[in-house]
């Protein structure tokens, strides 16, 4: 078992099984006080299940933050109109207001079930087949322009955005649930390319940036993203002082080259703020 307690508080955010979260799970929260709980497909059967276990979560730990993945089209857990916006890439060529609109109809709808942050949107740009259709395209400027109009929307919406995923997966060719992803991308095309997305969303005030379980070796010939103190410097030395969230580090084969306890350990030694273990088996 996971000694999650060992952890400053508010280093975590952790998922859980089934509809309703057990006295035992309640319990073992009240002595870690996470940063949050994320939100799966699998912890509701209807819409109103949301709200009766967040309930029950603020009851042990009340200032928990409440996270779900609604980038849109096929990456939705909530996958009904608004509560998920139509996909980044159908939208890369309607206008800001377009984009700002359906993400904040979709904050709306989330924040009256009690959710407080979306895992959105996706600033990573859709060279890669990988990521494409999650994106909202190539282009470094309109992408950035359509990012930061999500962005303003989930906040209008009354939720915090989490854009994602730093260095960039544009440049991925595998899913790094199934394997980490070595990508072949120079430090300049990074700068230059790839972080203009995030760059912008900094200069706009975001305050939450993803992580993502990808070797680069023009930034770190060692370690992945998510573990590599040298590109989370990068992701601060473009000035971003919000929080920094891992990836989901139980369950992704891309994060499983360390034992479990040592991927949480690894991570927030690293430079991440907050790390993410999305399974209840600890």
């Amino acid at each position: 078992m996971l000694n999650f307690c060992k952890f400053p508080a508010r280093s975590l955010v952790l998922g859980y099984d089934g509809i309703k979260p057990d006295n035992d799970f309640l319990s073992r929260l009240e002595k870690i006080r996470p940063f949050g709980i994320i939100i799966f497909s699998h912890n509701f059967t209807r819409l109103e299940d949301i709200p009766r276990a967040i309930e029950k979560f603020r009851s042990v730990v009340p200032d928990m933050e409440f996270l779900i993945d609604q980038e849109g089209g096929d990456k939705c857990r909530i996958t009904k109109s608004p509560y998920c916006p139509p996909s980044p890439y159908s939208l890369r060529d309607k206008s800001n207001d377009i984009v700002r609109q359906v993400f904040r109809d979709s904050a709306e709808a989330l924040a009256q079930l009690g959710i407080t942050i979306n895992l959105a949107p996706v600033a990573d740009l859709g060279t890669g087949l990988y990521i494409r259709n999650r994106t909202f395209g190539t282009e470094p400027q309109k992408t950035a322009e359509l990012v930061v109009s999500a962005m303003e929307g989930i906040i209008a919406g009354g939720l915090k955005p989490c854009v994602k995923h730093f260095p960039g997966l544009g440049c991925a060719d595998i899913d790094p649930h199934k394997k980490i992803p070595v990508c072949d991308t120079t430090a300049q095309e990074f700068e230059n390319y790839h972080w203009s997305t995030f760059r912008q969303s900094i200069e706009n005030g975001i305050e939450y940036i993803m992580t993502t379980h990808i070797l680069a070796p023009s930034l770190d010939a060692e370690l992945p993203a998510t573990y590599s103190n040298k590109i989370i410097t990068r992701l601060r030395e473009l000035e971003f002082r919000g929080k920094i969230f891992t990836d989901d580090l139980a369950k992704m084969k891309g994060a499983q080259i360390f034992p479990p306890q040592e991927r949480i350990t690894r991570a927030l030694t690293a430079g991440n703020d907050v790390a993410l273990w999305c399974a209840q088996e600890w």
